[in-house]
């Protein structure tokens, strides 16, 4: 006796190569959370030992706090105040954006993986591009990430908003990782003719 499954006649165009896709963008994510983690964290320690969060604190911070308050006004109608670093929406939370939390990290994982992305004889013009856009795109992502930590702390809670704030923005950064380089290798980096 043999049992025998009704198969679809006709798949979607796409639609198996979508899914291999997904499965692989998922694997790659889970292995590298634990070393995008620990690499964080040894950056952090890094530039404290340094010195340097001086300048991000005093500098990019409150640049940083105003952009966020403008995506929360902008983008969701809240009425937003900022002062220095923290972000302000009246009536109902207070957020400090510490120098650590700015996504300053994913810029120099990004860097990192330029240095391996941009080897091949690929135009200089295709290279500045594939530069431009990544760095547009990590602090974009970056700056959606700390509004999505408020908002998340607005309308789910406290407890939700720290879990977001620390383990969604490393699973956002390595899967903007995986997607920008995608997107360059596809479309944005070209062979010199």
């Amino acid at each position: 006796m043999s049992v025998q499954k009704d198969m679809p006649t006709q798949l979607r165009p796409g639609l198996i190569e979508t899914h291999q896709i997904l499965i692989a963008s998922t694997a790659v994510v889970l292995m590298l959370l634990p070393f995008v983690t620990a690499f964080s964290e040894f950056l952090t320690s890094l530039t404290l030992s340094s010195g340097a969060y001086l300048v991000i604190q005093d500098f990019v911070v409150p640049i940083e706090g105003r952009m966020v308050a403008g995506i929360l006004h902008y983008l969701f109608g809240m009425p937003t105040a900022v002062s220095g670093p923290t972000v302000i929406i009246p009536g109902s939370i207070r957020v400090y954006i510490n120098w650590n939390c700015i996504g300053w990290q994913s810029l120099v994982l990004f860097g990192i993986t330029l240095v391996t992305g941009l080897r091949g004889p690929y135009t200089t013009k295709s290279k500045a591009l594939c530069v431009i856009t990544g760095l547009e795109g990590t602090v974009l992502l970056s700056l959606v990430r700390i509004a999505s930590v408020v908002l998340v702390a607005i309308y789910i809670g406290y407890m939700p908003a720290l879990l977001f704030h620390d383990y969604g923005g490393t699973i956002l950064t390595v899967l903007w990782l995986v997607a920008f380089w995608s997107l360059a290798f596809n479309h944005i980096l070209k062979r010199p003719q």
